[in-house]
């Protein structure tokens, strides 16, 4: 996926609009104190995801095998941000539910709140992990990982 449709099929389009859609809900909720760490959390996680996409096309023109390497935790990130995404979303409509009345119990709009605060906290730090070690090691020169052939793999007793 990160070969075809990230890189080859859209030169990194995909991500840039989706992270402009994240980018652009998450400016409107900066006015509101609930919502406003998920907000700037979402900001900072969009600019990074353009610049690792911008990275792995930049590394993949010297090395090709870069993007195969980089996929897992590129895949992993794109994962983690969208489901801030979902959250922030919903955290958005609990707040104005909130505010405004909704069909649902106070507790519940509350609840969907404490929950994506639980998922900002425990959960998303772990697309900083992927991101790291996309820097690290997704974009350093993959002969290592084609330096033995399939033959070398054979032990026989």
């Amino acid at each position: 996926m990160l070969g075809r449709k990230v890189l080859l099929n859209t030169k990194g389009g995909a991500v840039r609009e989706f992270t402009a859609r994240v980018a652009n809900f998450a400016r409107k909720q900066l006015t509101d104190s609930r919502l406003r760490p998920f907000a700037l959390e979402l900001l900072k996680l969009t600019g990074q995801w353009n610049l690792l996409t911008v990275r792995i096309m930049l590394a993949a023109r010297k090395d090709r095998d870069v993007v195969s390497s980089a996929s897992y935790d590129f895949l992993m990130y794109s994962g983690y941000v969208t489901m801030a995404y979902m959250w922030a979303r919903q955290a958005a409509v609990a707040a104005d539910r909130l505010d405004n009345g909704g069909d649902e119990s106070e507790a519940f709009y509350k609840a969907k709140l404490a929950t994506a605060e639980f998922y900002y906290e425990r959960l998303l730090p772990r697309a900083h992990a992927h991101a790291h070690a996309h820097a690290s090691t997704m974009l350093s020169p993959s002969k290592n990982l084609m330096q033995l052939h399939a033959d070398d793999m054979a032990f026989t007793g």
